[in-house]
């Protein structure tokens, strides 16, 4: 077992509450079946789940440093605490064009995105370095994090949208 405030062991927890919370939404996909491609207005839950998707595929790609986001950390930097960070999150965000789901998709299809890029966000954190991992990404949502909380990012972004799909599901 790895010593609780090592790296090792954060990646570890990371990766267990991802595959959570992902496999969470993609079973509440899956049981809703053809409900989950309904919506009163706005995003059905299918579509909320391709955005999650979309959104876990952009996270991969600045953790493993495909796209050239995230830097060395600036002298003096202080990783805050992720409730910090969270409690900065505005309520209302609109989702940029290049994660905004596809106008039709079906339920078991989410699912299924959302379960494959869970999977390979996984793979991105488990791969990380620990040197990597304190490099910074600075977005106007979060402000600048380091590059492991992106996983803690990604995890209450999944939560938050779950949390939405249930309620349109009326779960």
């Amino acid at each position: 077992m790895s010593n609780p405030g090592s790296h090792a062991h954060r990646i570890a927890d990371l990766v267990a509450r991802l595959d959570e919370a992902a496999n969470r939404l993609a079973t509440r996909l899956e049981r809703a079946g053809d409900r989950a491609e309904h919506a009163r207005s706005g995003w059905t839950p299918a579509q909320i789940g391709a955005h999650v998707a979309l959104v876990n595929n952009s996270f991969c790609t600045v953790i493993d440093g495909t796209a050239p986001a995230a830097k060395p950390a600036p002298e003096g930097f202080v990783e805050r605490p992720w409730a910090a960070v969270v409690s900065g999150i505005p309520g209302r965000i609109e989702a940029p064009a290049r994660v905004a789901p596809p106008d039709d998709v079906s339920g078991h299809d989410a699912a299924r995105m959302v379960r494959e890029s869970a999977a390979r966000l996984a793979r991105a954190l488990t791969e990380l370095s620990e040197e990597r991992a304190r490099y910074c990404f600075t977005s106007p949502i979060v402000g600048t994090i380091t590059v492991a909380q992106i996983g803690d990012w990604a995890i209450a972004h999944i939560v938050r949208h779950n949390q939405q799909a249930k309620r349109i599901l009326g779960d």
